[in-house]
């Protein structure tokens, strides 16, 4: 309980990015384009449309399935 407070604390810095119809609809065009040849899911393309939208990296150990859809957006952490 304690690991979770903490994490809502640190969430609390961030900006939220809400996402929008246009997001979606690119989601399902990129789930559409790399489900067969990556397994890129559903939720890994919306995850993926906001980062894209507004053009920030998406930190995420998943390089597998995010880089196919954003390219040099998707970075590794560590």
């Amino acid at each position: 309980m304690r690991a979770q407070a903490r994490a809502v604390d640190l969430l609390r810095h961030f900006e939220k990015v809400d996402l929008s119809s246009t997001d979606f609809d690119w989601s399902v065009r990129q789930a559409l384009q790399f489900r067969l040849s990556h397994n890129v899911g559903m939720m890994d393309c919306l995850i993926a449309s906001t980062a894209h939208r507004i053009s920030v990296p998406l930190y995420t150990p998943n390089l597998k399935h995010f880089s196919p859809i954003l390219g040099s957006l998707a970075v590794k952490p560590y």
